[in-house]
């Protein structure tokens, strides 16, 4: 049983690492827009927990095509961009999970600007990895999923992931 949910959940994140790396645009040519509205600098507790299940949700969207995108809901998205393309680009990834998703069941505040998530990736609507703890960070106002939520991942994945330089 432990083998299929490794096997699984290798092909659910490499999956949704390999539909954002699919798609984007050539389009060099795109517009740029301009806020002129400074965000507010504190939120409220529905305000923060929404704005933690909507990072979580964009994260994990494997219908979204734009890899860059969905690394931007990541607290450092540099730092693991070498091992998200790992993902998205393996051999045992695939597109065919275009349809994975994530439920956020829980968002637990642990600080001003950190959170616990329990959340569930979902496989075609199915739950696939049900009741993950991971967690979320406050990065210049904006709710972030934490790279060690990815690292932790990862790891479940491929072992040897853990001595990423991402993750250690």
């Amino acid at each position: 049983m432990i083998g299929l949910q490794r096997r699984l959940l290798v092909a659910v994140v490499g999956g949704l690492l390999v539909v954002g790396a699919c798609g984007g645009s050539d389009d060099k040519t795109a517009a740029t827009t301009t806020t002129t509205t400074a965000p507010p600098t504190t939120l409220s507790a529905q305000q923060s927990k929404d704005a933690i299940t909507k990072a979580f949700t964009d994260f994990f969207d494997g219908k979204n095509p734009d890899l860059n995108a969905k690394l931007q809901k990541l607290d450092d998205p540099d730092k693991f961009k070498a091992l998200y393309n790992k993902f998205a680009t393996g051999a045992t990834t695939g597109p065919q999970l275009a349809g994975t998703s994530v439920t956020v069941t829980k968002v637990d505040p642990t600080g001003p600007d950190t959170a616990d998530v329990t959340y569930t990736i979902n496989l075609n609507g199915t739950p696939a990895l049900m009741d993950q703890i991971g967690k979320a960070v406050l990065v210049n106002g904006d709710w972030k999923v934490a790279g060690s939520t990815f690292c932790d991942l990862a790891t479940l994945s491929d072992p040897a992931n853990a001595q990423d330089p991402a993750c250690v």
